[in-house]
């Protein structure tokens, strides 16, 4: 692709957040690559890995006790984006830290782990029990405070829109995680999202995560009826692309905090539109879901010509 005349980052170069330097700016968002532990045995004919150029997979979302999400169906593509309504499917924190993480330190996987709770105190025991587990683990580079899932009926959004909520979450987690970069990924389903920002950025996050889904629901005209059987979902995909650049601009410009952008990104152009805006990192979501190869296309589409 033909740079734009003002982009000069080298998104495979080291960079920092917080206390821990990341291997590159192009990341996997929690729930569209599971785990980062499938796809290291597959290459496109232009792309030897879908790790190839990765700073960093965010695993899929881990609760404190295991999940069986919620019922099928839970995911609908839609003409820009998709709907879903998984609930946090995932194997729970025991069995994460028993076997996925060290799985992941084996395959040498850039990793930041995302953690949802419903209690501010669950994330500082999470965050606690995976320091111990993770210190030594190289590839481990932080966690993501999961603040703003709309699909699990206790917490879920609401959880996640009240700032002194957002910085007692933050407060408990920065308390056992003093070498890694701790993330706050914020909901979008509020009039403004500075104020949670500011909130989780006095508490002591090194970064914001943002866009999560915008709540949405489709309706099924065979039926009549929400094609989710939850009725509301999340909203993610190119839809919400200008909704992600909005919070992400407010964050960046009233707060100042390094912010992680997220939404709509599908190729190298959108991930420039988010750099343009001040973001240190970008995530590739519902692209990543279609295409195992997304984040890194769009890696190889943004290294420099002369590079």
């Amino acid at each position: 692709m033909k740079h734009p005349h003002w982009w000069t980052l080298d998104v495979e170069a080291p960079f920092t957040i917080g206390p821990r330097e990341l291997p590159g700016r192009v990341w996997t968002a929690s729930g569209c690559f599971a785990y980062g532990l499938t796809g290291h045995d597959i290459a496109a004919q232009d792309i030897d890995s879908p790790y190839a150029g990765i700073g960093a997979v965010v695993t899929k979302t881990v609760t404190p006790q295991p999940r069986p999400g919620n019922p099928m169906p839970r995911l609908v593509e839609m003409p820009v984006g998709a709907i879903n309504s998984i609930g946090l499917e995932n194997v729970g924190f025991e069995a994460f830290i028993a076997e996925t993480l060290p799985a992941l330190a084996e395959l040498a996987v850039p990793t930041v782990v995302s953690l949802a709770a419903t209690r501010p105190e669950e994330f500082g025991s999470m965050v606690a029990e995976l320091h111990a587990a993770g210190r030594d683990m190289p590839t481990w580079h932080g966690v993501e405070l999961n603040l703003s899932c709309p699909n699990v009926a206790e917490g879920g959004h609401d959880f996640g829109s009240s700032p002194e909520t957002v910085a007692a979450c933050v407060a408990a987690a920065r308390s056992h995680l003093p070498d890694r970069a701790l993330i706050a990924k914020l909901t979008p389903n509020v009039a403004r999202v500075a104020p949670l920002a500011a909130a989780a950025a006095e508490a002591g996050c090194d970064a914001i995560a943002a866009i999560n889904t915008v709540v949405g629901l489709d309706v099924d005209l065979k039926t009549g009826r929400p094609v989710l059987p939850r009725r509301f979902g999340g909203f993610s995909g190119a839809g919400i692309r200008p909704i992600a650049l909005a919070k992400v601009d407010e964050i960046v410009r009233e707060v100042g905090i390094p912010v992680v952008g997220i939404g709509g990104i599908d190729t190298a152009e959108d991930a420039l539109k988010f750099f343009a805006l001040g973001c240190v990192a970008i995530q590739v979501g519902t692209a990543q879901m279609r295409d195992p190869f997304a984040a890194a296309r769009i890696v190889q589409d943004l290294r420099r010509a002369e590079s």
